[in-house]
């Protein structure tokens, strides 16, 4: 049936439902007893979050808190851009840095209520903004979120819009214009933008050692603020929050390689965001592999009766292909070279991650990120084996050793060449 005037458009996604082989379970539940074992019922999270919504249905003009930027990839090289907004009278963030604490379904909860705005631009208006493109721009130069309004083509889309890599949003709505008003700029950003001699590459290391986080990075890199200012092009959200953590990732490896080998053998664990996170370092050169086990019930295995994984690595030589599991692979990788770089030691990383039921929505590649870097905050605990820091660690998941050494390459070939060292 077609939309009338003024009318919001709803639409449910067939994952916030159950399984058919858990209806009888969730019959009996209604969410108030929690019979799945979760320890919230992610039908009721969803449809509290995405049935309601507190944007205007029938105003022109949207106001509210201008959080952050979204670049599409649909359609490239015109792609939509514009801001995130967080309606008025709600307090938050699209920094992730400063997301500690935060859970599940707080984050669901929030992310629900954030408006996505849609308007077309072409990948190379970067190099030459138009008035309205430079005020989107200004988001992400901003150092507090600013005010804002759009002003809108046609009501808000309650679709709700899900993004492996940046995460969820509840609404979203095509604008024609957009101002913003009690906005003050971050200095260092500031600086690089008007650069327009300096390569973004080194824009983005700069940046990086100045302290400005990694997410305020990426959005001014996706907006096309880095770089030449001849070549400077939008990028979308997806691919440069995974350029900005290769980058980066890459240029810290290289100075943990020249750093002396760990002596022992450690292992971290940690649980974040409803995934259950261990980390092996292991003594020799520097190499490093990401492991996932999504769990049945999880949003990429839904209906699988057993943990589906999924892994990539690379050696000391590095790699030259994109890695299976995505832009995980990359913002661990980061997050593990951070951890090397600051106490100036090399060595076998590997990472497993445990995704558990609860886990019923993508919150995006930077819960990855900020899961490795708590992982590394951690107190490791200390091994004289390889045969030692694999049994306690593997005691940390759900799974059995010989589950995991299916994905695991790294892990088994460290196993196995200590054996060896052992047997000469």
């Amino acid at each position: 049936m077609p939309k009338r005037e003024g009318e919001a458009v709803f639409s449910f996604s067939r994952n916030m439902y159950p399984r058919s082989s858990d209806a009888e379970l969730c019959l009996s539940c209604r969410g108030a007893k929690m019979l799945c074992g979760r320890s919230f019922c992610p039908v009721l999270i969803k449809a509290k979050a995405y049935a309601s919504t507190p944007w205007s249905l029938n105003s022109a003009v949207l106001e509210g808190l201008s959080l952050g930027v979204f670049v599409g990839r649909a359609g490239y090289p015109r792609v939509y851009a514009g801001p995130t907004v967080a309606p008025p009278g709600r307090c938050g963030t699209d920094t992730p840095e400063l997301w500690g604490g935060v859970t599940f379904e707080k984050f669901i909860e929030f992310r629900a209520s954030v408006l996505r705005g849609r308007h077309v631009f072409r990948v190379e208006d970067a190099s030459h903004p138009s008035s309205l493109f430079e005020r989107v721009q200004e988001i992400a130069l901003a150092s507090t979120p600013p005010d804002s309004q759009l002003f809108t083509e046609s009501p808000p889309t309650f679709a709700p819009f899900v993004n492996e890599d940046a995460g969820p949003f509840g609404a979203s709505v095509t604008y024609k214009d957009f101002s913003v008003k009690g906005l003050s700029s971050e200095s260092r950003l500031e600086s690089a933008y008007y650069d327009f001699d300096l390569d973004s590459r080194l824009a983005i290391s700069e940046l990086y050692r100045k302290g400005v986080y990694v997410t305020s990075i990426q959005k001014a890199f996706s907006l096309g603020m880095l770089g030449r200012k001849k070549v400077r092009r939008l990028v979308p959200t997806r691919w440069s929050i995974t350029a900005v953590d290769s980058t980066l990732g890459m240029e810290l490896v290289e100075q943990v390689k020249g750093q002396p080998s760990v002596s022992d053998y450690s292992v971290f664990h940690v649980r974040h965001l409803e995934s259950t996170y261990v980390g092996f370092l292991i003594p020799g050169r520097w190499s490093f592999e990401w492991v996932e086990a999504w769990q049945p019930g999880t949003v990429w295995n839904l209906l699988g009766r057993g943990a589906s994984l999924t892994s990539d690595r690379e050696y000391h030589t590095g790699r030259s292909t994109y890695a299976e599991p995505g832009g995980c692979y990359y913002a661990a990788r980061l997050a593990s070279a951070e951890y090397l770089s600051s106490i100036r030691r090399q060595a076998r990383v590997v990472l497993l991650r445990e995704i558990h039921p609860g886990y019923a929505v993508p919150l995006g590649v930077w819960c990855v990120r900020e899961g490795v870097r708590s992982l590394f905050r951690s107190s490791p605990v200390r091994f004289s084996s390889m045969n030692e820091a694999l049994s306690y660690g593997i005691l940390m998941t759900t799974l059995p050793f010989s589950k995991w050494s299916q994905a695991a390459r790294l892990l088994v070939e460290s196993l196995r060449q200590t054996v060896l060292r052992l047997d000469d």
